[in-house]
């Protein structure tokens, strides 16, 4: 897959996205499903950020390149890139442990009010942008990727055991 690179704009917006939901969550009494709902939503959207291959890797790449990139260009005026993010190492395990979080994201999504399904969009949407940013990918490449992995291939492991 080609790598997809975030402008300034695309940050911009994210960013945005981001403050603004989590300053509404803030007003409205900070309850703990609404921050779940966003926590839930920037895994989601991180991990698919960070993910080297695949649909949902796919998914970000093309929601940061149509529609982030895009109106936060047109937002700020300029097309100015950040540098390329290094890949994040995730492993097929990781990949196992991310679609997984993913179906959670997705029941989650199929149980909630229309709220917190906008507290999950705004999250997965500003993550998936952010994810591509070299800090916050290289941050995460150190902090999480480790544990994903892990998780997964410990997952893997399991069913390989099971069918031997």
């Amino acid at each position: 897959m080609t790598g997809i690179q975030l402008s300034y704009g695309g940050l911009g917006l994210a960013v945005a996205v981001l403050v603004l939901t989590a300053a509404r969550w803030w007003r409205t009494g900070r309850q703990m499903p609404g921050a779940a709902a966003l926590s839930g939503g920037l895994l989601i959207g991180l991990l698919s950020a960070l993910c080297s291959g695949g649909l949902l890797g796919l998914a970000a790449h093309w929601l940061t390149a149509e529609a982030t990139n895009p109106l936060g260009d047109r937002m700020t005026g300029t097309e100015a890139l950040l540098a390329d993010a290094a890949p994040a190492g995730m492993t097929a395990g990781g990949g196992v442990a991310t679609t997984l979080l993913l179906l959670v994201v997705v029941l989650a999504w199929r149980c909630c009010d229309n709220q917190l399904r906008r507290q999950i969009a705004a999250g997965a949407v500003s993550a998936s942008a952010l994810g591509l940013a070299g800090g916050i990918s290289g941050l995460s490449a150190v902090a999480l990727m480790p544990s994903v992995n892990a998780l997964g291939d410990h997952l893997l492991s399991q069913v390989a055991a099971a069918y031997q």
